[in-house]
């Protein structure tokens, strides 16, 4: 500390801030490709100092395996669950601030967001750089009964409690729990809405709980994205064969309800002249999702032409110092990708024209092949 003395205290501490050009980075969402920018970003060690924002009580997971979690079942182990990509003492380490908590507002001009904190009321955090890693929520089909209109919330589309109780989504490890309480409580009976790829692993979930389980699909056949007819007739065969029941190319009518609780789900059949209700005690919506851009739209972003938060080659949204990854990115302004891999490559674009000047990295699309 004697050479130290020896300079005035002025040069020490300009020489200090001269060493930390960062920018208070918030990211607004901690799944995986929240958390893929903020690894990518601190290997870069360019100084910047790093909030986000995660709206779920444990730090980011692998959400594409969520599945693995009916096996697991460790959600008390909070963030050192088989699932967990990090854990809060790690990221305390690496200097990163997470903050608990779901971003409600964002003001442009203050460059502030606002978040909520539950039953604590709300708070702000500010940013020089903002990135909306905001992902997706769950399409839930528009049928009377499969919500709560009165009970819907603004800053949150998958809220339980906008929906019946009986009703689930298929995105969280909270949603998976409520699954897991409802078996638990004897629902014996399960309809899974939706046929792709997350339907049937639903199907299969709910199935190894012992319940009669049965897929739902508006298609004649079921992975439509993915298969042609013939291959969706055998995968059908295939499924109905592990006891599963399929009903392709039906129409859902109405969630029916008995004192606000599921008791069965009415549809018409394929072929069928009139509607019939299946008797079920849960159903599982997992038909799809819609980019999470309620934030962007709430503070005047532009948006895509389908949803989600118009970005150019960049990542940049129409707001300079937003930008946004992930699903919840809409391309040009039209394609968001609904995948893992396109969100990584977008996340390492980014992090590339942060720390290494505009420009750097044009980003137009991911290889999906």
């Amino acid at each position: 500390s004697s050479d130290l003395n020896q300079f005035p205290l002025s040069f020490v501490t300009r020489k200090k801030t001269a060493a930390m050009p960062g920018k208070q980075v918030l990211v607004v969402g901690h799944g995986p490709i929240g958390h893929s920018f903020i690894e990518k970003l601190l290997e870069r060690e360019a100084g910047h100092q790093i909030s986000v924002l995660c709206e779920e009580p444990r730090p980011a997971y692998n959400r594409v395996n969520l599945t693995q979690y009916f096996q697991d079942r460790d959600a008390d182990k909070h963030d050192q669950m088989k699932l967990s990509y990090t854990n809060e003492a790690a990221l305390k380490e690496q200097n990163v601030q997470l903050i608990y908590g779901r971003a409600t507002s964002i003001d442009k001009e203050a460059k502030v967001v606002t978040y909520s904190k539950g039953s604590d009321g709300s708070d702000t955090v500010s940013y020089d750089v903002l990135v909306m890693a905001t992902g997706s929520f769950c399409f839930v089909p528009p049928v009377p009964g499969m919500t709560l209109p009165e009970k819907r919330n603004p800053s949150w589309p998958d809220d339980p409690a906008s929906r019946p109780e009986g009703v689930f989504v298929y995105r969280t490890i909270e949603d998976l729990e409520t699954m897991l309480a409802a078996a638990k409580a004897g629902a014996k009976r399960a309809a899974v809405i939706g046929g792709g790829l997350l339907g049937l692993e639903a199907a299969k979930a709910v199935y190894d709980l012992q319940m009669e389980s049965h897929v739902l699909e508006m298609a004649p056949y079921l992975m439509p994205t993915q298969l042609n007819e013939k291959a969706g007739l055998v995968l059908t065969e295939k499924i109905q064969s592990l006891g599963i029941h399929v009903h392709a190319g039906v129409q859902i009518k109405e969630v029916v309800l008995s004192d606000g609780k599921v008791t069965g789900i009415k549809l018409l059949e394929k072929g069928a002249d009139e509607a019939r209700v299946l008797d079920v005690d849960i159903i599982v919506v997992s038909c799809g999702v819609r980019p999470r851009d309620e934030l962007a739209r709430g503070c005047g972003l532009e948006v895509g032409g389908r949803g989600g938060v118009k970005v150019d080659g960049g990542l940049r949204s129409s707001d300079e110092h937003i930008y946004a990854i992930g699903e919840v990115a809409a391309i040009g302004g039209s394609l968001c990708y609904g995948l893992w891999a396109p969100g990584v490559d977008q996340a390492d674009a980014l992090v590339k024209n942060l720390v290494d000047g505009p420009g750097t990295v044009e980003y137009t699309g991911s290889d999906l092949s």
